[in-house]
């Protein structure tokens, strides 16, 4: 094997003809469900050329059986030892690219960041480049442009710093951790990482001595990665830190080595010092408030003691750098980490959409997720933007990046875009805000389409802009859910504030959105007949909507007594048949005793007199035995939901209208018979007769004909519940959904030409 030496010769050869090849070294511990997030984000870098190098540690969580199952996509190494410069040394030992990045095990980076990091080692004085950090929020900076003096202490800066890029200066640019790169050819040459520094100010040292050594290091406004500070053994789930030793011992140390040039042993000592009154404040704080014990207090002094002694000791002992030997033991041909298909036709995608799981998990929410997932899932770059909840946020989340924003105020404009009409204030202020948001994600990577639901005018800021190839999906419309509410529509004043210009706000995008994807061809048919807007077939798309198996690996429904259970899910409100339901039921529970009806959904849904429909069903008089049966359950989330699914016998919902009708797909996932209404998407998503039963919309007398028909007869629901997964698996699985929005975008934008950097 050739020596390291050639090898560092032969990596600056290959620096000045070629762009670097990365090796990203993450180092992991207990983090499992983590660093799988941070290996996903990888997989959609647009840099290809690099090699992933994982070196886990000691802790039996289940992080290395897992990663000897992804076999050679991965290096993996091990680190018997919980000490952070140790895995580093080994990762770099393993290392055969270029240059080494380093990204913690709960970050994440966007698509660009070794494109970024990249651009900077064009020269050859170049020893390290380092990027932007997001803190947990992805909305706010961890790190931007950052100095550090020689003690360790960092300071904030508006700018980069490369004035301070020489030998033996008092502050120099620093690196956030879990972002920063350095040559090979320059760690080989300084040591590595000292393995003094178990943790804390690690990476710090490292930058000093690349400086020292005559190397600049650059600080990008980009190479964004995501940091999400997960716990760990020094601290816990609410960043409360346990261990005070390495923090306090490495300052100390730190001073000794890169600090006496500058300050005396006195002042070096003198930083513990002030570090340790720090903590003390600190930890006393703390402890009033209950989050140390006692016993935390009598361990942080005999740390902090023992700490200040050992750092001042071991600062006058030889370092512990990266040795030959472990590089030689270690070292293997660099190979290439796979990134997901179609890298070179991907595209960026914005979903924009108010509600999203876990938030909101039914209807629109349900199916945006599903699409946003699978369009991931095809290597393509993904962003959904949603309203917040509470603070704003960004997050990775199965491949997608949720934007949870903050709805910011926007005036309305002068001249109204469906005058003689205003646009609602708060409806003008959400889709300024979200097109906004998309204006952001494109100044970093193209979005080549963006997709909204016309409820709630959503694409109005889109379609007024004009800038962004847009897809606007169609679903239940203003005067459609007006049908189900005549109070509402009786109201004048409501009407003329809120009612019409809604329905002129959609017929203003219905008729200038370039595409319009139609989920089920009622709804377009229904819309050309009430709508003036022009709805041409070359701009409407029709796809239904498609759903991934959640009956996949769920375990059986527990054994339970001879009860049939009828299953209603969706919110409590006219339009969703709830009052045909509430009407209908009572009669078929006194003929059927061993029948059960379970009620999921939001139940808090004021009707126009203010009460609710279940509240106004618990005020009847009925017998106890009937009403003992019909269990409301309110909202709840996708796991609890997919139970009922699996233990109902018979799905119902007398909805009035539906666009689509993605719980009557839910049923049908599951392998249960269908009752629903013979009106809008419903008929193309149940089939009569087959898979379920239709009824004409509001037919109390046709739902309990339809009840009593399944529930005396098990043999006709158990015919028609595998009819019902047949059809899922043959028309609504998710191999089509990505086809169908694939085929729907490169027919009416053209496909995407995009070139993955190398």
């Amino acid at each position: 094997m050739e020596s390291v030496s050639s090898s560092k010769s032969l990596l600056e050869r290959r620096d000045q003809v070629m762009p670097p090849r990365f090796s990203v070294v993450i180092n992991t511990d207990n983090r499992l469900e983590y660093l799988k997030r941070t290996l996903s984000g990888l997989r959609y870098l647009e840099y290809s050329n690099f090699e992933v190098c994982v070196v886990a540690g000691p802790t039996p969580d289940g992080t290395r059986d897992y990663l000897t199952t992804l076999g050679n996509a991965i290096k993996l190494g091990f680190c018997e030892q919980r000490n952070l410069s140790q895995s580093r040394n080994i990762g770099i030992a393993m290392a055969d690219g270029d240059v080494v990045a380093f990204i913690d095990d709960d970050a994440v980076p966007e698509a660009e960041w070794l494109n970024d990091l990249a651009r900077s080692y064009d020269d050859e004085s170049v020893g390290g480049v380092g990027g932007f950090v997001y803190d947990n929020t992805g909305v706010r900076f961890q790190a931007r442009y950052v100095t550090v003096n020689r003690l360790g202490y960092p300071s904030d800066a508006n700018t980069p710093s490369p004035h301070l890029n020489f030998p033996f200066a008092a502050d120099i640019p620093h690196l956030l951790g879990t972002n920063c790169s350095f040559r090979l050819s320059v760690l080989h040459e300084i040591g590595g990482f000292d393995e003094e520094y178990e943790y804390f100010l690690d990476e710090t040292d490292v930058c000093y001595r690349v400086i020292d050594a005559g190397y600049r290091i650059i600080q990008r406004p980009d190479a964004f990665v995501h940091h999400k500070f997960a716990p760990s053994h020094m601290r816990d789930e609410r960043k409360i830190v346990r261990s005070w030793y390495p923090l306090i011992k490495n300052r100390v140390y730190f001073g000794m080595r890169n600090g006496l040039a500058h300050h005396s042993v006195k002042e070096v000592l003198a930083a513990g010092a002030a570090d340790t009154r720090t903590w003390e404040v600190g930890i006393a704080d703390g402890q009033r408030h209950s989050l140390y014990s006692n016993d935390d207090v009598r361990r942080f002094r005999a740390e902090a003691q023992a700490a200040i002694v050992d750092g001042h000791a071991r600062g006058c002992e030889p370092p512990k750098r990266l040795v030959d030997e472990l590089v030689l033991r270690h070292r293997t041909p660099f190979s290439a980490y796979p990134l997901l298909a179609h890298q070179a036709s991907r595209r960026t995608i914005c979903f924009v959409t108010q509600d999203y799981p876990p938030g909101q998990n039914g209807g629109i929410a349900r199916y945006l997720a599903q699409f946003a997932k699978t369009m991931a899932s095809d290597g393509h770059h993904v962003h959904v933007l949603t309203k917040s909840q509470g603070s704003a946020s960004v997050d990775y989340e199965e491949g997608v990046w949720v934007h949870r924003v903050d709805i910011r105020h926007h005036p309305l404009p002068d001249i109204s875009p469906i005058a003689p009409l205003d646009v609602p204030g708060h409806i003008w202020s959400y889709t300024q805000t979200m097109l906004e948001e998309v204006r952001a994600i494109d100044a970093r990577r193209t979005v080549d389409l963006v997709y909204c639901p016309l409820w709630d005018c959503e694409p109005l800021g889109f379609v007024v802009d004009g800038s962004f190839p847009l897809i606007v999906a169609l679903q239940t419309t203003m005067k459609f859910w007006l049908e189900s509410q005549p109070l509402k529509a009786a109201d004048r004043d409501w009407m003329a504030m809120y009612g019409h210009p809604i329905v002129a706000i959609e017929e203003y995008i219905l008729e200038r959105a370039p595409l319009l994807h139609s989920i089920s061809r009622a709804i377009a048919r229904d819309i050309r007949a009430q709508y003036k807007a022009t709805l041409p077939d070359s701009k409407v798309h029709y796809a239904p909507l498609c759903l991934e198996d959640w009956s996949a690996g769920m375990p059986p429904p527990v054994a339970r007594s001879r009860k049939t259970r009828l299953l209603f899910v969706g919110r409590l409100e006219s339009r969703k048949g709830i009052d045909v339901l509430l009407d209908a039921i009572p009669e078929v529970l006194a003929q059927f005793p061993t029948a059960i009806l379970d009620i999921v959904g939001d139940d808090t849904i004021p009707k126009a007199d203010g009460t609710t429909y279940k509240v106004e069903f618990l005020k009847q008089d009925m017998p106890t035995a009937v009403r003992s049966r019909i269990v409301f359950h309110g909202r709840a989330d996708e796991q609890q939901l997919r139970k009922f699914y699996r233990d109902c016998d018979i799905f119902v919902a007398p909805s009035r209208y539906e666009s689509f009708g993605l719980v009557f797909l839910e049923a049908l996932m599951f392998g249960k018979p269908v009752i629903g209404c013979d009106a809008g998407g419903g008929p193309e998503v149940v089939t009569d007769g087959e898979t379920g039963l239709l009824i004409a919309p509001g037919d109390v007398a046709g739902l309990q004909a339809a009840l009593t028909n399944l529930l005396s007869d098990p043999k006709r629901r158990r015919k028609m519940g595998i009819a019902a997964r047949a059809d899922y698996e043959r028309r609504f699985t998710v191999q089509s959904l990505v086809s169908d929005l694939t085929n729907m975008i490169d027919t009416h934008f053209g496909p995407s030409d995009k070139v993955i950097a190398s």
